[in-house]
């Protein structure tokens, strides 16, 4: 399920918390045509804000007992200061040492006991708590959300201990990984020019070092405020029933400054592009990176934004991909070929198309195949049967998830960072279904336009002298 991975946390690092992770929720049966009336049905998606300006957001499936319930703060690595970068990764960490109500581990034994599974992440643009539990333990997990939005302590001697924690996470993410730390970064920078964006969301060491609990105070007073946050549900409740319990348990707590997000658009670019040669000793295979800028008009919107994920899908989305076919199946070039669309809430995106190729292939050559295939790609490769087929996934995938609260949080959650209108997303599976053979064909060409080709990282294993 590439589309629905993706397309809510680009990039993020995960900081899962000490809970059981289970995985719920079953596939329906294949689509018929009988039903297609019930296939294009709307999402059933409410929202209301609060007096205290805290949103809520209801999406209501026909799961039994259920229910996925989250908070999100608009607040993320994009929103860092430049010299206290990862400081929103920091805050989220410590939202688990406990409150002036509730110590640490008595808060982490009650999401362990009352959850299915319980997870927090940080991305660019949001910071989100989840909770996956049965309908009578939703109190629990608001209450608890409640006081850490209100009380959250913040104690020297734990943001010292937990220093040491990121810097280790930091460590085993990156520096043990070499791809991560230098090819990612790389296409990044190249693209972000001198937005966040361009900084990895958990922080760099030094900066992760002289984070202290001032500096996260003042992030924690800044961004987690009511009407910088919203509580979203899914599963088997009512709006109703979803505000009378958010009004009980936040509805006293006041309504903070307004929250200014500020971000740095980067300049239009003019053609130029980057080529990275990078070779290192933990480095035990070939690979390479192309990566495309995405301007933010191609994604403005939801149908726009599924568009390009149908167009990505057919050209590098698996095994049945154009370039997968070509280049791994008949070619045997390389052992794997993907493409990955990150798309950011404030500025352009990313189209990274990454192959690990033979070791008696040279690096132009694959290049040269792989450009060449993505060149004849509009005009050549892309079929009307390669587009029906890769549609009907999609709405396959969104279909499925009508089964999993957990899964439709996160792809409502997906479109909720990018900023789209909640009656598009309701509607997401009738845009998908309007989606025409040219639509996608225009936009492939825009995408894949040499113009746009940013940056290509070719990285391999540093031979070592005898």
């Amino acid at each position: 399920m590439r589309f629905l991975k993706k397309v809510l946390l680009f990039s993020v690092f995960f900081c899962i918390s000490e809970c059981c992770c289970v995985n719920c929720g079953t596939a329906k049966p294949d689509v018929t045509a009988n039903s297609h009336h019930e296939y294009c049905a709307p999402l059933n998606i409410k929202a209301k804000t609060l007096s205290n300006g805290l949103k809520v957001i209801v999406v209501n499936m026909g799961v039994s007992d259920v229910i996925a319930v989250g908070i999100g703060y608009l607040v993320g690595s994009g929103d860092d200061p430049r010299n206290v970068v990862g400081v929103s990764h920091f805050l989220e960490h410590m939202m688990f040492h406990g409150t002036q109500n509730l110590d640490g581990e008595k808060l982490k034994e009650i999401l362990f006991i009352y959850n299915k599974y319980s997870n927090a992440f940080t991305s660019f643009d949001i910071t989100f708590y989840t909770h996956l539990c049965n309908k009578s333990f939703v109190d629990i997990n608001l209450k608890i959300e409640a006081d850490r939005m209100r009380n959250l302590k913040l104690e020297e001697l734990a943001v010292i201990k937990e220093k040491e924690v990121i810097i280790e996470e930091r460590k085993m993410r990156m520096e043990s990984d070499p791809r991560i730390n230098h090819v990612e970064e790389a296409i990044s920078k190249t693209i972000h020019l001198f937005s966040n964006y361009s900084y990895p969301i958990i922080g760099y060491l030094d900066q992760i070092q002289s984070c202290n609990r001032n500096v996260i105070q003042e992030h924690y007073d800044k961004f987690y405020v009511p009407n910088n946050a919203f509580v979203l549900f899914a599963g088997d409740v009512t709006m109703q029933e979803a505000v009378a319990k958010v009004e009980k348990y936040f509805g006293a707590i006041p309504k903070g400054r307004d929250v200014e997000r500020t971000r740095v658009i980067d300049p239009i670019n003019t053609g130029l592009s980057f080529c990275v040669n990078h070779e290192s000793e933990q480095i035990s295979t070939h690979s390479l990176n192309i990566a495309y800028k995405v301007d933010r008009a191609l994604f403005c919107d939801v149908k726009k934004l599924m568009i390009l994920e149908i167009a990505v899908g057919i050209l590098a989305g698996g095994e049945s991909s154009v370039l997968y076919k070509n280049i791994v199946d008949i070619k045997k070039l390389s052992y794997d070929i993907a493409g990955h669309l990150d798309v950011r809430a404030f500025d352009k995106g990313i189209l990274n198309i990454s192959t690990t190729f033979r070791e008696n292939k040279k690096a132009d050559v694959i290049e040269a195949e792989v450009i060449s295939l993505i060149n004849k790609f509009a005009n050549e490769l892309l079929t009307i049967e390669l587009f029906e087929r890769e549609k009907q996934k999609v709405l396959d995938q969104i279909e499925m998830l009508e089964d999993n609260p957990q899964g439709m949080m996160n792809l409502i959650l997906g479109y909720i960072v990018n900023g789209y209108n909640l009656d598009e997303i309701k509607d997401i599976k009738s845009i998908v279904k309007q989606i025409t053979f040219e639509e996608v064909k225009n936009a492939v060409e825009i995408l894949v336009n040499s113009r746009n080709r940013l940056m290509k990282v070719y990285s391999h294993p540093k031979e070592v002298n005898a």
